[in-house]
């Protein structure tokens, strides 16, 4: 399954990250909760996760960005793709295209 991130997955995306470049999950504190709760409530921010039997085993940040140009189209920064180690070459990242 495919879905947004939801509030009650942070400790397993942090989990996660630790397969993209982090060496220790950041410890818990206000700075990471507001940082948390400034990224899910940001209606342009979107944070996908693919889920099987209930663990994400891959994620990837979306952030929809407004432009000028191009007739006024917001453009797309896709960053922070990472799939667990042991999912890899399955092809779950393309899952969120």
């Amino acid at each position: 399954m495919v879905r947004e991130a939801r509030k009650e997955d942070l400790d397993a995306l942090l989990k996660l990250y630790l397969f993209l470049h982090e060496d220790s999950i950041p410890e818990l504190n206000a700075h990471l909760e507001k940082t948390w709760n400034q990224i899910i409530e940001d209606p342009n921010h979107h944070l996908i996760v693919k889920k099987i039997d209930g663990q994400i085993v891959s994620s990837c940040v979306c952030v929809i960005i407004p432009n000028l140009t191009r007739n006024v189209r917001p453009y797309a920064f896709v960053e922070d793709v990472v799939t667990h180690e042991d999912f890899r070459g399955n092809g779950y990242p393309g899952d969120f295209l």
